[in-house]
């Protein structure tokens, strides 16, 4: 079944941004009667939102902790969930993609049209007032609190995604952590990076490590083969046996059953 976000993803409430010495945080600290849970999209249960924070790097093609078939992003979005029984984590992950402004013809690297087409208004604009605010958290420990819809920060492309069994790339490291990583990217404007560069952190990411024995799948059935030698990815052979990450009869395309058969990286290890 596709992802099922609970009604208070699409209201607007108040959220408190926090700099936590590593990255700025996003919580919700609105009404206490709004909550935030999801469920669907392959997950066992019940997911209820914990925060929401950013990972960069020095310029538009370093800062993502997962790449795809060896092509890494501006950066990296995390909406971090907690089982409402289990108390197991899922991570929601969301490339960032930077352009110099909104006009697809004054484009100088490698972002598609089809990209930017892809990221609606409501998100572009919402995440503009999180920078607005967040780029003066320059201290550790300062906050700030700005009004937030979360179903227009993650946007709509919640189709399709890769899913494997990881851990936190921030202390305390976390294992056991679903992963979902989404295959469109989030459009985000250069400058917006460019003023955390300069006044928050220069950058903030952990690069990618070795894949080892995981199995990573995916929900869509057709992509690009990477050109990129198997010894730099750790991705384990078609034919080994796959271990059974979360319910597969849940999933939309019938593709997911299939270990990734280009070369992907990602960024956490034990």
């Amino acid at each position: 079944t596709p992802f099922s976000f609970q009604s208070g993803y699409n209201l607007t409430h108040n959220f408190t941004l926090h700099n936590n010495g590593h990255t700025i945080v996003g919580r919700y600290t609105g009404n206490s009667s709004t909550t935030y849970t999801l469920a669907g999209g392959g997950l066992n249960g019940t997911y209820e939102f914990l925060q929401f924070h950013l990972h960069w790097g020095e310029n538009y093609k370093s800062g993502s902790e997962h790449q795809v078939n060896g092509m890494k992003y501006a950066g990296e979005i995390h909406f971090v969930h907690r089982n409402t029984e289990t108390l197991k984590l899922a991570v929601l992950g969301f490339f960032m993609e930077s352009i110099p402004n909104t006009s697809a013809s004054n484009i100088t690297h490698t972002t598609k049209t089809s990209d930017i087409s892809e990221t609606n208004n409501s998100t572009l604009v919402e995440w503009q007032k999180y920078f607005a605010v967040s780029e003066y958290l320059r201290v550790i420990n300062n906050a700030t609190t700005v009004n937030l819809n979360l179903s227009s920060l993650m946007g709509n492309n919640v189709g399709n995604f890769w899913r494997y069994d990881g851990s936190l790339t921030t202390p305390p490291c976390t294992e056991g952590v679903i992963w979902t990583v989404f295959k469109v990217p989030t459009i985000f404007m250069e400058n917006e990076l460019a003023s955390f560069r300069s006044n928050i952190y220069f950058e903030d990411y952990r690069g990618p490590q070795p894949l080892y024995d995981r199995t990573v799948y995916r929900n869509f059935l057709v992509d690009e083969v990477s050109s990129i030698p198997d010894y730099t990815c750790c991705l384990k052979s078609s034919s080994n046996s796959m271990r059974k990450l979360f319910d597969l009869n849940n999933l939309l395309v019938e593709g997911l059953k299939y270990i990734l058969s280009f070369i992907i990286i990602f960024c956490t290890m034990f």
